[in-house]
């Protein structure tokens, strides 16, 4: 995210001595009326606005005005909406509903359905599989939630170009409930006098990329196109189509063989930004995530016709055919290797042609029939170059992984030692050196587990210490700085692969914190932690997963740039891609320092019957 106060009444950097920048700024544009100005002078506007002495930022909880077609509302509309007030960042303060209109007779309806005959097929899949098994829109009443709320119902006036504007008594109640922002969740494309009734604009959800995909229906474009993602944004509306400001976006998996779940996986995943976006600018201030200008808007997609969906499924029916041959006949079976060169080397942070002589030197174990190897970490033996690797060791068999050790030793590995072992799945043993001792941290969702195990010079478990009781966050990643502990985790309560969470305390046994802005971030591409943090010219970077193509399919290397209780941003500047021509093609998702060495796991695709 960019603050909009860079020129303007910016609080002093203060540099850290992890790497990243860390910012705060507490102003934010007041009595604003930007959003009939073009799109591409919105940025200076609201910098001018801030100039103003004396501009106050709003406290939480902010106020907003709800825009909807009915107090019936979809399940992630209403799941938005409740918990930006549980969390104390937002509330109510106002509520326009359309009014109902009365049923056109039956002759009209069906000079409608003939118009729209071309549009048969999507309506009649929309209406009879789509809003049937979609969890997603299910109906929800909001009535009693609302119940003291004022609230007003309108018909919106038609203007030009197919736009809806409120009369005199609508502007006039929505300006009575002073709110600070506008919650659009209904009506069609607005005009008029409603983008200057509050401080911060009016908010709408777009459930497309668009840069990519505009219009609707919502996921549609992009699984006919064969997108691997599909983009949400959060944005500030103005007079120009889908060319306000963007308060946060994200990036989600197109599910290719499902319309339904690639577009509950939208709605969901983004369910909480409302929440999030109020929480920032009480943290940080108003400010933008980027502005899209007109030359980047992509096209605008329509309803599909007759043709489209018959090409849309069958589409669908050649990826769930592909898929069930990719995940029913083969499996991923992972393995590990010692990569003789620094971290940095192998992000790709010293150039390609480095990072590729890099890779081309690993040293894989040896592979053992029914098992595989993967996430690997480690730590020291001894001042040699001698290494311990903890990683998961899964078993076929029992379809579960456990933790094991494996000694590195003058370039040849040792034999594996099972170290821990439970009822259900564990894996990705982050190692953390702690009070002059070394301990793990295995993943354990599966257990609702998250401990710390202390090991002693022979590699045996001495000490269990419990971080998070009864917690499903994957892939606990640490990082420490400034007498702060970070973790970094995935979080799959609404979408997977995609949600990073943050967590920071001032001792490793805590009690941990969640960070303001969770999610901090929402993209397919590098949410999932993939290995250890490392400074390299002052900076901070973090691995992460890139899941967008399949699981586990590369690594990413993102800069932290500003990392505090308050605020996190990252950018993503390298990727790890397994090298196509190698041992293991398909997929590399962790990379972790030990010393002078990096470990990186790598997988190929087998038949289930050689897996086993």
């Amino acid at each position: 995210m960019i603050p909009l106060s860079d020129a303007t009444h910016r609080q002093p950097k203060v540099a850290s001595s992890c790497g990243p920048t860390v910012t705060r700024n507490f102003h934010f544009a007041r009595d604003i009326a930007f959003a009939k100005r073009p799109a591409a002078d919105q940025r200076a506007f609201f910098e001018a606005c801030l100039r103003f002495e004396g501009s106050s930022m709003p406290s939480l909880p902010l106020r907003f005005v709800v825009l909807c077609d009915s107090l019936d509302m979809p399940l992630w509309q209403a799941n938005c909406i409740k918990e930006a007030v549980a969390s104390g960042a937002a509330i109510p303060a106002g509520v326009v509903v359309r009014a109902a209109q009365p049923d056109p007779p039956n002759d009209s309806k069906w000079q409608k359905r003939w118009r729209n005959r071309h549009l048969a097929l999507w309506r009649a899949f929309n209406r009879i599989y789509v809003n049937r098994f979609s969890k997603a829109t299910k109906s929800t009443d909001m009535r009693d939630f609302l119940s003291d709320v004022p609230t007003i119902a309108v018909h919106a006036l038609k203007a030009a170009r197919r736009r809806e504007v409120f009369d005199s008594e609508t502007v006039a109640f929505i300006r009575n409930a002073k709110p600070d922002f506008i919650l659009r969740f209904g009506f069609g494309i607005l005009t008029g006098e409603v983008f200057d009734c509050a401080k911060l604009g009016v908010w709408s959800y777009h459930h497309g990329d668009p840069t990519e995909f505009r219009g609707h229906p919502p996921g549609f474009w992009e699984i006919l196109k064969k997108s691997r993602v599909a983009g949400v944004v959060l944005q500030v509306l103005n007079d120009e189509l889908d060319g306000g400001c963007i308060l946060h976006r994200g990036h989600f998996k197109t599910n290719l063989h499902s319309y339904v779940r690639t577009r509950d996986a939208l709605y969901f995943g983004a369910s909480s930004w409302v929440r999030r976006v109020c929480a920032d600018i009480n943290a940080n201030g108003f400010r933008l995530a980027e502005n899209s200008g007109a030359t980047q808007l992509g096209p605008v997609y329509k309803e599909p016709t007759n043709r489209d969906m018959i090409k849309f499924c069958f589409a669908c029916v050649k990826e769930f055919a592909a898929s069930q041959k990719t995940y029913k006949a083969n499996r991923q079976n992972w393995n590990v290797a010692v990569v003789d060169a620094p971290i940095h080397v192998v992000a790709g942070l010293e150039g390609p042609e480095a990072q590729t002589a890099a890779l081309s030197q690993a040293h894989w174990m040896p592979r053992v029939s029914g098992t595989f190897r993967a996430d690997p970490f480690g730590y020291p033996l001894n001042r040699s170059g001698d290494i311990r690797i903890l990683c998961e060791l899964y078993d076929w068999r029992r379809h579960i992984g456990s933790i094991a050790a494996v000694d590195y030793n003058g370039g040849k590995f040792g034999s594996a030692k099972l170290v821990l072992d439970a009822p259900t799945h564990l894996s990705y043993p982050f190692v953390l050196h702690h009070n002059d001792d070394i301990c793990y941290i295995p993943e354990h969702s599966a257990g609702r587990d998250i401990s710390a195990f202390q090991v002693d010079e022979q590699g045996i478990t001495t000490h269990k210490a419990t971080l998070f009781p009864k917690s499903q966050l994957i892939d606990a990643t640490f990082y420490e700085c400034d007498d702060t502990f970070w973790m970094f985790s995935l979080d799959e309560s609404t979408s997977k692969n995609t949600d990073l969470h943050i967590y920071y305390s001032s001792c490793l046994e805590g009690p941990w914190r969640a960070h303001p802005l969770n999610p901090v971030k929402s993209d397919i591409r590098s949410a999932r932690p993939g290995g250890t943090p490392f400074m390299h010219g002052g900076k901070l970077y973090r691995p992460a997963q890139d899941c967008s193509k399949h699981y586990g399919s590369s690594t990413v290397i993102s800069e932290v740039k500003v990392l505090s209780k308050f605020d996190y941003v990252e950018e993503v500047v390298a990727h790890v891609n397994p090298l196509p021509n190698g041992l293991y093609p398909y997929g590399l998702h962790t990379v972790s320092a030990v010393g002078n060495k990096t470990l990186i796991d790598g997988a190929r695709k087998v038949s289930v019957l050689r897996s086993h």
